[in-house]
């Protein structure tokens, strides 16, 4: 996967915190469950140091699973959003390997 599709879905993330339409969020739900999806894949070793961040990637595609959605209150969906655009930022380069 291209960088680039890591990086610009932080920014949909981010976007997410302010007011956006109701289908903005179920399209951001199907991208960042790709997206996380992908990471886990990606980073799975059967045994190796990645195999915990492959973990945390199965989280986060959990919780923003567009098939059966995870509903939180705003202050953890806040933090959600977040942590997942900081965690796709920082570990952006581990999709290329």
């Amino acid at each position: 996967m291209p960088v680039q599709i890591v990086y610009a879905t932080a920014a949909m993330l981010l976007i997410a915190l302010f007011p956006v339409p109701e289908s903005y969020r179920e399209i951001l739900n199907v991208i960042a469950f790709g997206t996380f999806g992908w990471g886990a894949y990606r980073n799975f070793e059967p045994i190796g140091p990645m195999t915990a961040l492959a973990v945390v990637y199965v989280i986060f595609a959990l919780l923003f699973n567009p098939i059966t959605p995870v509903v939180l209150p705003e202050l953890p969906s806040i933090l959600l959003h977040i942590g997942g655009a900081a965690l796709l930022a920082v570990t952006a380069r581990r999709f290329e390997r």
